[in-house]
């Protein structure tokens, strides 16, 4: 009887270590999210024919496809 329960709790130990890796797995796979409109096969090549004349033709191309990679902040020169 004591080897039937070993069994049954090695395999609940193994379910859980499956969950906890299928976590895992879906957290790292979350964090590269931002590639989320990285070249594909539904890319809007040829979206610009040429240079944006004036900001607001920019947030409209920006409103359609966001192209350009966002805004970060330049550091600080410490001195």
């Amino acid at each position: 009887m004591i080897t039937g329960e070993n069994e049954i709790l090695q395999k609940e130990k193994t379910k859980q270590t499956q969950k906890e890796a299928s976590k895992e797995n879906q957290r790292i796979i979350d964090s590269y999210d931002y590639l989320s409109n990285a070249a594909s096969s539904q890319d809007c090549t040829g979206l610009i024919p040429s240079a944006p004349l004036n900001e607001e033709e920019l947030e409209s191309y920006n409103a359609l496809y966001k192209f350009q990679p966002p805004k970060v902040p330049a550091p600080e020169n410490k001195k």
